[in-house]
Order: structure tokens, then C-alpha cells, then sequence
């Protein structure tokens, strides 16, 4: 009985790794992108390429057609319209790469790439690469001088709303969000995905995070406002002069001593 229980425990291990080895995911390459930049999911088909055929490329998630090319025919996903491309001048060379354009949290996942073939009423397909695209957000530490001008990144058409936390508070603020009016205009301003707080003080050191819609932080930015060099070399030197000005109205200290000698004397005789 043992003997037996020991084969089948052999059989079903033996399955298994073929099983896992067997899986197109067993082999699947790593990409990661920072959200709202591009990304690139490698592919190549090149030792698949006939000369007298235009390739003709398949990419799908799991649960969604991102893009399918043939020559110069490109069809896109709705999720990923206008911004998903496998360039024509690429593809004839064999490079079946994909690339995203203002990636998104909801593109991270497994991406499956095929080579289609055969006539027009029979196709067949040749799965070519798997890949695991990861979605990051922004992380930055500023530090600005009080006066100067603060620029938040936006990064992407993503960003809903700006949120911000004071360093010694610890509820946060809507300082900005998209179509929305702006309450301090004489000194929020935004510009070309930027959002720019004019002359900072020292009540603007804290944390920002850019959100989108559905309230995840696309970014985060730790900012801490400083006191201009300038002013502070400007109070070292004036502090330099006010103690050299001092030194100079002080008498030498032997006129001091000569004059306490002199009172001296007169006061024994």
C-alpha cells in the first residue's frame, strides 16, 4: 500500500512540474512602467517571418483584445484606443513590440502576444511571448525656498484632484481638481499637466498626492519650504558688522587699565 501511495505521489509530482513547464506563463518577461509615461512589452517574430507575408499580430490580456496589425491595418481594444500601437516599420523587420502611451493602474496584468496565419478562412495561431506589465506611481521629496515657486507634475489627462496635508496637521486639503474652479487663483496656477503654487511660505511644507478618478495616488511629493540662502548669508554678515562696530566703540583695554591706575593714584594721595 505504501509502495503504492508513493508512486502515485511521484506520478502526480512528476505532472506537475510538467504541467507548470508546459504553461506559457512559465516563461513570462517582466516590464514595469511609472503611470501616465509609456511602456514597451517586447515581442519579436522574426525567426517566424516570411518574406512575401505581412506579419499579422494578435496581443489580448486575460480578459480584453488590446491590438491586432496587419500591414497597415491596426484594430485597437476600446481600453486601450488611441494608445496602443505595434509600429508598421517595426513589424516588417519581425519586432512585434507593444506600446502603451499613458499607461494606466488598470493596464497592469499578463499580456499574450500571437502570430496569426494561414488563409483567409482558416487561421490558425503561433503564441510568441508572454508578459507581465507592472504599474508604479511617482514618489519625490522637494525642498523650496519661501518666495519661490512650487511645480507639482500631473504627469497624465488622469490626474483628478489634488489633495494636500500640512507637515503638522494631519487632515488633507483639496487644493486642486480637474474642471473645477480654483479657489486661490492669485497663486494656484495650472499649466501643461503642471499644477504651480506661486510663492510659497512655510505653511506649504507637507505632503501632496495627485489622485485619479478612482482616488489612487498617482504621485506623492514630500515638500519642505526653506529659508533663501541669501537671507541667511545677508543676517551672518549683518550680525559680522553689528559685533565688529561693537569691538570698534569699546576703548583699547590698556587705556581701561591706564585710566584706573591714574584714579587710583590720586584717590592714595
Amino acid at each position: 500500500m505504501t509502495t503504492t501511495n508513493n508512486r502515485i505521489s511521484a506520478f502526480l509530482m512528476l505532472w506537475l512540474i510538467i504541467c507548470a513547464s508546459s504553461s506559457p506563463f512559465s516563461g513570462v518577461v517582466h516590464t514595469s512602467s511609472k503611470v501616465g509615461l509609456p511602456a514597451v512589452l517586447p515581442c519579436s517574430v522574426a525567426s517566424h517571418l516570411e518574406s512575401d507575408h505581412t506579419p499579422h499580430i494578435q496581443w489580448h490580456t486575460i480578459s480584453y483584445s488590446v491590438l491586432e496589425r496587419m500591414g497597415q491595418d491596426q484594430f485597437q481594444g476600446e481600453a486601450y484606443r488611441d494608445r496602443a500601437n505595434v509600429p508598421e516599420e517595426l513589424l516588417v523587420r519581425g519586432n512585434c513590440s507593444l506600446f502603451l502611451q499613458d499607461v494606466r493602474f488598470s493596464d497592469a496584468g499578463i499580456y499574450e502576444s500571437y502570430l496569426v496565419y494561414g488563409e483567409s478562412n482558416i487561421k490558425n495561431r503561433i503564441f510568441i511571448q508572454s508578459v507581465h506589465l507592472a504599474v508604479i506611481d511617482h514618489k519625490a521629496i522637494k525642498s523650496v525656498e519661501t518666495g519661490a515657486d512650487l511645480i507639482l507634475d500631473l504627469y497624465t489627462h488622469q490626474a483628478e484632484q489634488v489633495i494636500f496635508q500640512n507637515s503638522t496637521e494631519t487632515n488633507w486639503t483639496v487644493l486642486w481638481e480637474k474642471d473645477g474652479i480654483i479657489n486661490n487663483k492669485d497663486y494656484l496656477k495650472k499649466r501643461d499637466h503642471k499644477l504651480i503654487l506661486r510663492r510659497v511660505t512655510n505653511s506649504n511644507s507637507g505632503t501632496y498626492k495627485v489622485l485619479d478618478l478612482e482616488g489612487l495616488a498617482l504621485s506623492t511629493v514630500k515638500v519642505k519650504v526653506t529659508e533663501p540662502v541669501l537671507i541667511k548669508e545677508t543676517e551672518a554678515l549683518e550680525k559680522q558688522s553689528a559685533l565688529g562696530q561693537a569691538t570698534m566703540s569699546m576703548p583699547p583695554l590698556s587705556l581701561i587699565t591706564l585710566f584706573l591706575t591714574f584714579n587710583l593714584m590720586l584717590q592714595m594721595n
